[in-house]
């Protein structure tokens, strides 16, 4: 008899652990994405990918870590490369974000540097530069579909501070379009908005 109430006494014990570890929400997670880059070079959308972690601090404060490449044609007259490196915070607004087959909103804010180069095929030439993102900010939806796996969607805004590289699309005088490059001295802010789609996978808790 005393050993099944020790033995009870220690799963139940082994038990509580397990939740206290999980109520705390303090999870790293690793996991892919995808996006989408919008008012870029002459009104083309570029499309990309890359990978992430998630160390999420709390119940409702996240952050993700990320790298991203993304390509841009532009008009088929040449192309813009861009790569993200950066970071967020994410603070989901439900009561328990953490609650399965539950859509949770929330908002996040965070930083990023940015390598970029466009080229132009007519002209045989391009043009480069490295910004930083401060701030970039959006919104977005999680859904966690196991106690492992979530889908994210967000939108996010980047306000890049760096040299700016300026495309446009000029016809000349014999009808023939193509991509004219300038690269412009000194700082400047221009920004662009990223459309993301996520998916991760729980590694463990701490």
């Amino acid at each position: 008899m005393k050993h099944i109430r020790l033995i009870s006494a220690l799963v139940f014990i082994s038990f509580s652990t397990f939740g206290q570890s999980d109520s705390t929400g303090k999870e790293f997670s690793l996991g892919m994405r995808s996006t989408v880059s919008t008012f870029t070079d002459a009104g083309s959308a570029g499309i990309g990918a890359g990978g992430q972690f998630w160390i999420r601090v709390s119940r409702h404060l996240n952050t993700v870590w990320y790298a991203d490449f993304i390509n841009t044609n532009v008009q088929n007259l040449g192309y813009r490369r861009d790569g993200h490196i950066g970071w967020s915070v994410i603070f989901y607004m439900n009561q328990n974000p953490l609650k399965l087959h539950t859509v949770t909103p929330f908002i996040m804010a965070g930083q990023c540097f940015d390598y970029t180069k466009v080229y132009s095929d007519y002209l045989n030439v391009s043009a480069e530069r490295w910004s930083a993102a401060a701030p970039q900010g959006g919104f977005g939806l999680t859904y966690r579909l196991t106690s492992h796996f979530d889908f994210s969607a967000f939108v996010l805004y980047m306000l890049h501070l760096g040299t700016h590289v300026e495309s446009e699309i000029v016809t000349d005088e014999y009808g023939v379009k193509y991509l004219y490059i300038t690269k412009e001295p000194g700082a400047s802010i221009d920004g662009h908005l990223l459309i993301t789609l996520s998916v991760n996978y729980l590694l463990g808790r701490f």
